[in-house]
Order: C-alpha cells, then structure tokens, then sequence
C-alpha cells in the first residue's frame, strides 16, 4: 500500500485508456482526431479529382493529358497522386509514399454524353485556373456543376440548321454537284431532327445509329436515282457525320503509339463497333428499298471552289451544332482552312498519306498558338480540324463496300487505306505534340507528420509549397 501510494493510479488509468485503440461500433477503430481530419480532406482530394477526370474525359482529352492535368492539380494543393485512367473510368490515389501504398483511393466512371465545345472551354479554363492555384473544393465542385448544367447557347432550329451545314459541308468535299447539295440539305434536316429527339431520350442512344442509316439509306435508294441523277452511295455517307468515329479511330491509335495500350484497344474497338453499327443499319436500309435506276444524266461537278466553301460551311456548322463559343468563330475557321490547305498542298507534294501526316503534325502546334493569342483552350480547335481530316467517313465507305456490296476487293483497299491514313494522323499528332515543351508540376518529400489542410478563398496553398 504504501508503495501504491506513490503513483496517481487514476492519472495512469488515463493514460493506459489513451494508449488502448477505442472501438466505433462493432466494425472499425477510432484514429486520432487530428489523423481523421486529414484523411478526411485526402478523400475529398480524391473525389474531386475522380470528378474532374471524368469531365475531361468527356471533352476527349486524352488518358495522358488527363493523368498529367490530374498531377498537375494534386502538386498545386501539396499530394502526390497516382491514377490509372481509361476512356471509361478512371482510379485515383491521393498520398501517400512514392511506392504508391497509403493515402486515399477513389474511382468514378465516365458517364453521360461528350461535352459541348462551349463546357470544353469552360473546364479548359478551369483546369487552367487550378493548376495556377489551389482553389478550395467547393468552388471546384460548384464550377463543375454548373458546368454540367449550362444550358446550350442556340435553339434547337439553329442546332438542326448546324447538322445541315455540316452535312452540306461534308459532302461538298467529297462530292459537289447542286442535285447532290439538295440531296445532303434534306438527309441532314432529316437526321438532325432525328438526332435532337434521341438527345431528349438517352434510353435511344445506342439504337439512334442504326435507325438513322436504316432512313438515309431507304431514302437515298429510293429517291436519289430518279430524283437527283446521284449514286445512292455519294448521299448516304455525309448525313451521317455526326456518328462517324475519326476522332475516336485517331485517339485509339495515338493512345496505342504512345504505350496506353488498354485505353487505345478501347477506343478503337468503340470506334468499330459504331462503324458496324452504321454498316448494320446500311444494310438493312438496302433490304427494304430496292435502288431506282437513274433515267437523266448525272450533273456537273460545281468545280474546284466548292470543296472550300465545304470547310467553311463545316466550320459554322460546328459552331452551331456543338455550341462553340462565338467569339472563336474567325480563329476556328482559320484554323480548319490552314488544315485543309496544308493537307491538299502536302498531297500534291508526297501523296495523300504525307498530306494526313502533314496536317496532323501542325494540329497540335496551331492549337496550341491561338490558345496562346486568343486565351481559347486548344481543344476547342483541336476537335474540330480532328473531324475535317474525316478519316471515319473512308472507314464507313470502305466497311458498307465490304457488307453491302460484297466488293471485298475494292473494300478491302478501302479499309487498308482508312488503316494508313489513321496512323499517318496519329503519328503526326505525335510529332507534332512533341514539339512543344510542357512542364508539370512537381513537388518535394512530404514531411512524415504534416497533415493537408484546406485550402482557403485565396490565391495560393496551405501546406507544402509546389516547385515549378
């Protein structure tokens, strides 16, 4: 007893029960409070930056370009990050070591339609924004938010007028003639109308395709040889413009040259799946609708003009249709004549192969110029000069050859030469991309007891400062 007498044994029960993990329920441990509040803010990091992947996937950016803008913005709030990112979904982890154990693991799937070219500059701008300061999360989750909800900028009779330009467009490159623009006019008011009331019903997504080419092709069968003096194959193709996959073909064969194999199969393999689809519905348009021969000859060619006027009529079409920012109309038209004029006098110079290299190579480089002198993110012109070198369009002529027509001979070199022509874009997109010198962001070895803290409504981080 009187050595009992020399301790506090109420002070050391209190520290025994300080020392002893207490239990939360029946499943997990009480961490430190301090402890709790940090990793608390390393789950908030994570889901954010799940958040804003998945918007950039959206927008069509690239798995490498989205894993570098992800770690961009951790080191501007002091975290390492590490993600693994698809075309479908994407996981993130925020902390811990640089082996990759600890932190916070968050994952969130890419859902819901591609962004407008307007949402595009919107979170271009604010990825821009955060990788020049650590925003606190709430207004980051609020941005996105509104970004999702922005309404669209034209009507729907302005977004149907932009489908028809780009049809009118598209086809004017390929093929002008004036029965063959009138042609073009109806199919694409036609499926513009189809495509804005499957846009009301996402439930019709997946079958809009196939009923879409089912239509144009019974029409162009039934009214183009008769009517216009047209072959039915020159009508059908451009009116179906808005679900040729050129950009998805390019991207899946930039993600395969550049090691992210898993990302460039799954783009390629959407990528023909729609062209199957397109294919399906080609099909059995051309089983319901025998073809009317033509009794009158066929009309002249408008002349070497009109595959121009064809760019600029996509170019508005696309300012209509996907809702680009007005005030990029002139940078945007620039742009895709510059492509176009590059491609043709690269063709003459080395064949068609070198012109779709040569166009590919000064994409990047001219995006990334008027992104410098207009302040508009180079996406917003990077997306559509992607579709002027329509390399979807040879890709559904050449697949409808082959099931359509059982011409696998003339198929065949089609398909072989959408094949050359897709990786000829893609490797001067490369080249192209490789020139210019993007620095990340990095930052130093974190201090094994620092905990992050949230960023406050000011210019700049708490925590770890990041070196540039």
């Amino acid at each position: 007893m009187r050595l009992l007498s020399r301790f506090d044994v109420r002070a050391l029960g209190r520290r025994a029960a300080a020392l002893w993990p207490r239990r939360r329920g029946r499943d997990g441990l009480t961490v430190p409070e301090a402890e709790d509040a940090g990793r608390e803010r390393l789950r908030d990091l994570a889901s954010l930056l799940c958040e804003l992947g998945a918007e950039l996937l959206r927008a069509g950016e690239q798995t490498a370009e989205v894993e570098r803008a992800l770690h961009d913005v951790a080191a501007r709030y002091g975290m390492r990050v590490r993600s693994f990112v698809v075309p479908t979904g994407l996981f993130v982890r925020v902390g811990g070591g640089p082996d990759g154990r600890g932190g916070e693991l968050d994952f969130a799937p890419v859902e819901g339609p591609d962004l407008r070219l307007d949402q595009v500059e919107a979170l271009q701008s604010l990825v821009k924004r955060m990788r020049a300061e650590a925003m606190p999360f709430e207004d980051v989750s609020r941005a996105l938010r509104e970004l999702r909800e922005r309404p669209e900028p034209f009507s729907p009779a302005a977004t149907v007028l932009g489908y028809v330009l780009l049809t009118v467009g598209l086809g004017a490159m390929r093929h002008a003639t004036v029965p063959a623009v009138v042609g073009y006019t109806v199919l694409g008011a036609g499926v513009g109308l189809l495509r804005l009331f499957g846009d009301r019903l996402p439930a019709a997504r997946t079958a809009l395709p196939v009923v879409a080419a089912i239509l144009v092709t019974a029409a162009s069968l039934r009214w183009a040889g008769p009517l216009l003096h047209e072959a039915p194959t020159v009508l059908y193709i451009p009116p179906l413009i808005a679900f040729l996959p050129g950009a998805a073909l390019t991207l899946g064969a930039i993600e395969l040259a550049t090691g992210a194999a898993l990302s460039g199969i799954a783009r390629l393999a959407g990528a023909l799946n729609v062209l199957l689809l397109l294919a399906l519905g080609i099909l059995v348009g051309t089983e319901l609708v025998k073809p009317h021969p033509s009794s009158g000859t066929a009309a002249e060619p408008l002349g070497t003009w009109a595959p121009w006027v064809g760019v600029l009529l996509l170019g508005f079409g696309f300012l209509l249709y996907f809702s680009a920012p007005p005030r990029v109309t002139l940078w945007l038209l620039g742009a895709l004549v510059t492509e176009r004029f590059v491609q043709s006098v690269a063709s003459e110079f080395a064949g068609v192969t070198f012109g779709a290299f040569a166009a590919g190579m000064l994409l990047p480089l001219m995006a990334r110029w008027i992104s410098r002198h207009s302040h508009t993110p180079d996406q917003v012109i990077f997306l559509p000069c992607f579709w002027l070198l329509v390399p979807g369009a040879i890709g559904l002529t050449s697949v409808s050859e082959i099931i359509v027509e059982g011409d696998t001979g003339g198929g065949l070199d089609s398909l072989v030469n959408t094949v050359i022509t897709v990786a000829a874009i893609a490797l001067g997109v490369l080249v192209g991309a490789g020139l210019q010198r993007r620095p990340r962001l990095s930052i130093g070895e974190p201090s094994p007891a620092t905990v992050p803290t949230a960023p406050e409504k000011s210019t700049g981080a708490d925590g770890p400062t990041p070196g540039r």
